[in-house]
């Protein structure tokens, strides 16, 4: 165990050092409470015989701002003092220390009181890997609550967290974000023809194809049965559309055979909406929703389609993407 010795008498000091080596432990040595507080820092040594009466910061002092040091964990401190009436045991205890040995020092006594302090770090040493274990469990287990096991991606509970933070960010930072809602076209045609071990398998190659081309940033999640929620931060009506449209082409171009499709394949409809303007005093319930909105209008102008919806009065943000127009046929009219 590494010990920090904390006394200004260099005879005294050099004792308790030869003291404390017999004994099979590492001293580090201070002459005064302001360079102990520092090479406590430094050493990172969790013992400490600390004399009570030192020049500037004396004993007392260096308890009460070890105690203070949060980031060290527990300091087990043993004061060395002549003040041995009960008034000082009193005060040494409540300024921090967790016992004291009279000066001069008895060996016996003093080896005593390191090996009660010994065990107690050692108990505390044994508690604090306990919780931290307890803690990395907590966090798997969050984070597994959070997970969609079939896709693989985020589930609905995890969709509010991410979509809350990310608001409040914007509510107080003016960090915009974006949402875009997918959800896939003609699913239950889907399932009732190819069958639900098949749906499942699509399920999960249209969630592999969108994570294929998100950004680090970008979280996905499965909102309920066949609809996504992507969050993709920092974006601009444009930028947003942009990206909605990149992931219904990630998904029609891998090709799932859906016979009943007008493509012939799976495809999906997605609506996309950026927080702006009023939404600083709303809540994220509404920016879901609009994309759910705007959701609605892809699928409503025949699916396989993007349709984005702003927030303000008016406000149709960007001409909406679709295929057809890709494919020479006229695009469907802006809603």
């Amino acid at each position: 165990m590494k010990i920090l010795i904390a006394e200004d008498d260099a005879t005294t000091r050099k004792l308790l050092r030869k003291t404390v080596e017999k004994w099979g432990h590492e001293v580090v040595e201070a002459q005064d409470g302001a360079e102990a507080l520092a090479m406590l820092v430094q050493s990172g040594a969790k013992f400490m015989i600390v004399d009570w009466n030192m020049p500037g910061v004396d004993g007392i002092e260096l308890c009460r701002r070890v105690r203070c040091l949060d980031e060290m964990g527990y300091v087990y401190i043993v004061l060395v003092t002549i003040n041995d009436s009960k008034e000082d045991v009193i005060l040494a205890l409540e300024s921090g220390a967790d016992d004291h040995v009279s000066k001069p020092f008895d060996r016996k006594e003093l080896r005593a009181r390191v090996r009660a302090g010994e065990r107690i770090l050692e108990l505390e040493r044994a508690l604090r890997a306990e919780n931290d274990g307890l803690k990395s469990k907590n966090e798997q287990l969050e984070e597994l609550v959070s997970i969609d096991p079939l896709m693989d991606i985020g589930n609905r509970r995890g969709l509010f967290k991410a979509i809350e933070k990310a608001h409040h960010r914007y509510s107080r930072y003016g960090e915009e974000y974006g949402v875009v809602m997918c959800d896939i076209d003609h699913f239950k045609t889907y399932n009732d023809s190819y069958g639900h071990l098949a749906g499942d398998r699509a399920l999960r190659a249209v969630a592999d194809a969108m994570k294929g081309i998100l950004r680090v940033s970008d979280e996905i999640f499965r909102f309920g049965g066949e609809e996504l929620v992507l969050l993709t931060p920092k974006q601009e009506p444009k930028g947003v559309t942009f990206f909605a449209e990149r992931l219904r082409n990630a998904v029609e171009q891998v090709g799932i055979a859906h016979e009943k499709s007008a493509r012939g394949v799976l495809t999906v409809s997605c609506g996309a909406t950026v927080t702006s303007g009023t939404d600083v005093s709303s809540k994220w319930e509404d920016v879901l929703q609009r994309a759910d909105r705007a959701l609605y209008l892809a699928k409503a102008s025949g699916r396989n389609a993007v349709r984005y919806r702003g927030n303000e009065a008016g406000a149709g943000g960007v001409p909406p993407t679709d295929p057809a127009a890709a494919r020479g046929k006229a695009p469907a009219a802006s809603m």
